[in-house]
Formats: structure tokens, C-alpha cells, sequence
């Protein structure tokens, strides 16, 4: 016989979906959604449950929903990997779930958008070049002219050896050391002993085959002279990439208290021995506080590196061939930084002669001085994007933003401040003040040059950065070396400078025009999150 009544509803039509079943409990013979009066299916849309909160009707919608949300909430998305923007295999692991600690005990550098890295090694650059300025004052005031010609061969020459031997491997280590996890030691301190053999072995050439410079550092003893020069090229090889790994690590303050003391014991040593001793004394000056600041920031860096290294993950390291293509190009670049730094100086010493040649170098020392502060300022984005890469356009962004904030004014300050500060030094350095004024105009448009050449670091783009970097400074260079000069015996000191200062004006602003036009000079587009 028939049962009397509805018929029973299949198991699965219109059951509830995932989740707990709550509000009025469902029976056997109908279904757990319909009214239990009227036996009537509730409209489409929320309705409240006995606890006044909402239901809604499509129960596996909403369970699919909610797994979608777990599974989002569970991704760590600040850590994505970034594909393209480093070489193959360099890409960091997601740091470990204490790293957020571990930011936060390295001074907050993810939370202030890196502006703390920059500002710290700008002020580091800042300490040296300033203190490097003020130290070739002192000299000129307690030496005589032949003296301090024969000290500036000596420091010239260290830094040209220190800085080429470098191989970039700064910039570097700031790029592969966030991700470096429990292999920060042996990268660190690999570099550094790769740098500092190799700067003292070019050191020791070079004594050679100039031995004058040993035997000034020497105070007339070849033999002593050129143990000095060694020791100084191989701690000045090391002595900046300290600062680079000291930002990597998350302690960039330490860098810049480093670096003060560093300025004021040379400063002081040189007015204790360069009146007594010379070209030997400023010498010394410098040789004396490389060695123990090498020395003790050694120490002090080991105990960093393994802190580091300690609060991160495994790690991975880039591979060998990656590393190469990045280091390969920029290590040659980095040695056309050092002679824009230091040639161009030297060829206006040998075309004008030494009295106008002096002029030139104290102006072009203070382009030095904010071309390396903006520089060292714009590096810091290669550890910023090593942090965070899904964040690169952002964080370029901000850096390129207060650049320009902080430079501008400088440059305009420079240019105003020219010619009551040269005066201090006497009149014939007064007259350079129209060609420091024309270089600040000129450093306007080399900003924009820095901070392309820091980006493309970052980006891992070694290739475009050395092509930028080389052809800027052979500019420079090859037209400072083959400019035709006026005659000096009717020509001003700032007339006599000027064709020089025009060519480096001219590269700036042929370099930043075609960054921005020229499609075979635009920085090639990086993927920064993976498909």
C-alpha cells in the first residue's frame, strides 16, 4: 500500500551544503529550508537565523567563499617571489615567520620605505668627502704646494686601487644578503677576502712601478713606504663595503657613527703630524685610522653577520653564473667611476697648470661630494627592493621623489653659496665661482644619470648599468682630455675653466635627454611578480 502524505525528498536535492546546519533543525521528510507550516521554500536572499544573525540561501557558495578566504589569509603576499627582477636562482626565500622581529630589531628599514638606508649612507659618503675636502684645506695651510702635490699622489692612488678592486660586490651584498638567510657569514666575509688580497696586490704593483709614491708614504724609506701603501689599498678596498653590509644587516646608523669618528681622528691626526712630518703626515693620517677602523670593523661586522644570519631561514645564495653577470659589467663601470672621480681633476691639473688646476679641483670637489652623497643615497634602493621586490616600482618611486627633495636645494645652496665661500680661501679661488655655479647646474641633470644607475643595480641589470655608467663618464673624461683651451694670458680663471665645465654639463644633459627619449636608453621592463 501507498504511504499517505508527501512524498520524501532525495537525499541530495536541496540538502544543506558544506557547514553546520543552524537555525530550526531539518527533518527526515522535508526539506531543512522550507517553512514548517507552509512547507514553502524561502524567497532568494538572507534571511535571520534564531540568533538574529543572516543566513544565506546558497550554503555552498558561501562554504566555497569561506575556503577561499582561509586559503588567502594563510599566503604570506609581502613575500611573493619576483621573477625577472634579479638573474636566475638570486630570487630570496619567504623569510621565516619570526623575521618580523627581526625587521623590527634592525631599525624598521620595511617600515620607513628605506629612507633610513639611504639617509645613512649618504651622511657616511657625506662624512668623507667633507672631511677629504676640509683635510686638503688644512694641508694647503700647514704644507708647502710641492708637499701636499706629492700627499695627493699617495691618497689618490689608494683610492683609485681600494675602489676598482671593490668589484662592486657592495652593491652586491646589498642586493643578495636579505635573502642570504643562514648563509650570511660565508657570503660576507667571502667577499671580503676576495677585496682585500686583491687590493693589496694591486697596491704592490703599483708601488712598484711608481716607487715614488712609496718612498713619500716611507718619508724617504722605499721599504717601509710601500708596506704603508699596501696596507692602506687593502683596508680602503674593504673599508666602504663595511657600510653596504652594515645597511644589508639592518644596522645603518652604525655606519654612519663609523664614519664620523673616521673624519674627525684624520682630521686631527693631520694637524698633530702634517706640520711636522709633511707629505708623510698626511700620509699617516690616513693610513693610521684605515687600519685600526678596518680592523675593529671586521669584529665588529662578524658579530652583526652571524646575529643576521641566526633570526633568518636557510637561505639560498645567487648562483655563480648570475652572480658574474651581474658583477662582470658593473665592476668595470665602478672603475669609471673612479676616474671620473679622480682623472678628471688630474687632466685639468696637467692642462691649466697648477695654480688654475687647484681652483678646478677644490670646485670639483664639491661636486664630488654631493654626486657621492646622492649616490650612496640612491644604492640603498638595492637593498630596499631585495626586502620587498614585489614593492621595486613603489619604493623607486620614493627614492627618486626624495632625491630630489633632498639634492635640489643643495645644488641651489652651492651654486648661491659659491662665491663668499670660495673667497674664504682667497681670491684666486673666488674667480672659479661662475664655473662651480655652471657644474651645480650641471649635477641637476647628472642626479637623474645617479639615480637610473642605482635603479638598474637594483633591478639586476648589469649590463645597462655599466653601458649608462661608462659612456657618462667617457664623455666626460674624453672631453675634458680634448677640449681646446683659451689662452691663459687673456682669459679669466672661470673663462679659462669653462670649456671642461661645458662638457661635463654636456654629457649630463645629453645622458638625461636620452634616458627619456631615446628607446635603446630606456631601462628594460622587469616582471615583478610571478605568472
Amino acid at each position: 500500500m501507498s504511504p499517505v502524505g508527501p512524498a520524501p525528498t532525495p537525499r541530495d536535492a536541496g540538502g544543506p551544503g558544506p557547514g553546520p546546519v543552524s537555525g530550526i533543525q531539518a527533518g527526515a521528510g522535508h526539506d531543512p529550508y522550507a517553512d514548517p507550516a507552509t512547507r514553502a521554500l524561502p524567497t532568494p536572499g538572507p534571511v535571520l537565523q534564531e540568533n538574529g544573525s543572516e543566513t544565506p540561501t546558497q550554503r555552498l557558495e558561501v562554504a566555497r567563499a569561506r575556503a577561499r578566504s582561509r586559503e588567502f589569509s594563510e599566503q604570506r603576499t609581502e613575500f611573493l617571489p619576483a621573477v625577472g627582477l634579479r638573474g636566475p636562482g638570486e630570487n630570496p626565500p619567504p623569510p621565516p615567520r619570526e623575521a618580523t622581529a627581526a625587521d623590527d630589531d634592525g631599525g624598521g628599514a620595511s617600515r620607513n620605505g628605506g629612507i633610513g638606508d639611504g639617509l645613512a649612507l649618504s651622511l657616511s659618503s657625506a662624512f668623507g668627502s667633507v672631511a677629504g675636502l676640509l683635510g686638503w684645506v688644512i694641508a694647503a695651510r700647514i704644507m708647502d704646494q710641492a708637499e701636499v702635490g706629492r700627499a695627493s699622489e699617495f691618497v689618490a692612488a689608494m683610492q683609485l686601487i681600494g675602489g676598482a678592486a671593490q668589484l662592486n660586490l657592495g652593491i652586491g651584498l646589498m642586493r643578495w644578503l636579505p635573502g642570504s638567510g643562514r648563509k650570511a657569514v660565508r657570503l660576507v666575509f667571502g667577499a671580503l677576502l676576495l677585496i682585500m688580497p686583491l687590493s693589496g696586490l694591486l697596491g704592490l704593483a703599483y708601488a712598484v712601478i711608481w716607487p715614488g709614491i712609496a718612498v713619500t708614504a716611507g718619508g724617504g724609506s722605499f721599504g717601509l713606504g710601500l708596506g704603508l701603501f699596501v696596507l692602506a689599498c687593502a683596508g680602503w678596498g674593504v673599508f666602504v663595503v663595511h657600510d653596504f653590509v652594515m645597511v644589508a644587516v639592518g644596522r645603518p646608523w652604525v655606519a654612519v657613527w663609523r664614519n664620523g669618528t673616521f673624519a674627525v681622528i684624520r682630521l686631527a691626526l693631520l694637524l698633530l703630524l702634517g706640520a711636522s712630518f709633511a707629505a708623510q703626515g698626511m700620509v699617516l693620517s690616513w693610513v693610521i685610522p684605515v687600519v685600526l677602523w678596518v680592523a675593529a670593523g671586521t669584529v665588529v661586522l662578524w658579530y652583526m653577520t652571524r646575529r643576521f644570519a641566526a633570526a633568518g631561514g636557510p637561505g639560498v645564495l645567487p648562483e655563480r653564473a648570475a652572480m658574474m653577470a651581474f658583477l662582470a659589467p658593473t665592476a668595470l663601470a665602478q672603475v669609471g667611476n673612479a676616474a671620473l672621480y679622480n682623472q678628471v681633476p688630474l687632466l685639468a691639473n696637467l692642462r691649466l697648470g697648477n695654480e688654475i688646476g687647484a681652483v678646478f679641483f677644490i670646485c670639483w670637489q664639491a661636486v664630488t661630494v654631493v654626486d657621492l652623497a646622492a649616490t650612496f643615497f640612491t644604492n640603498s634602493l638595492a637593498v630596499q627592493i631585495a626586502r620587498e621586490p614585489h614593492r621595486s616600482e613603489e619604493l623607486a618611486r620614493a627614492t627618486r621623489r626624495r632625491m630630489l627633495i633632498i639634492f635640489v636645494p643643495m645644488l641651489v645652496a652651492g651654486a648661491a653659496l659659491g662665491y663668499p665661500v670660495l673667497s674664504l680661501l682667497g681670491a684666486g679661488y673666488a674667480e672659479g665661482s661662475l664655473a662651480l655655479a655652471a657644474l651645480m647646474a650641471g649635477l641637476l641633470f647628472r642626479l637623474l644619470v645617479v639615480f637610473e644607475l642605482a635603479r638598474r643595480q637594483a633591478d639586476g641589470d648589469g649590463m645597462g648599468y655599466a653601458k649608462l655608467n661608462l659612456i657618462n663618464t667617457g664623455l666626460v673624461v674624453g672631453f675634458a682630455a680634448v677640449v681646446p683651451l683659451p689662452d691663459p694670458e687673456t682669459t679669466s680663471v672661470s673663462m679659462m675653466m669653462m670649456p671642461m665645465v661645458l662638457g661635463y654639463v654636456g654629457a649630463q644633459v645629453a645622458c638625461a635627454l636620452a634616458l627619456r627619449f631615446v628607446p635603446a636608453w630606456k631601462r628594460r621592463s622587469t616582471s615583478e611578480v610571478k605568472s
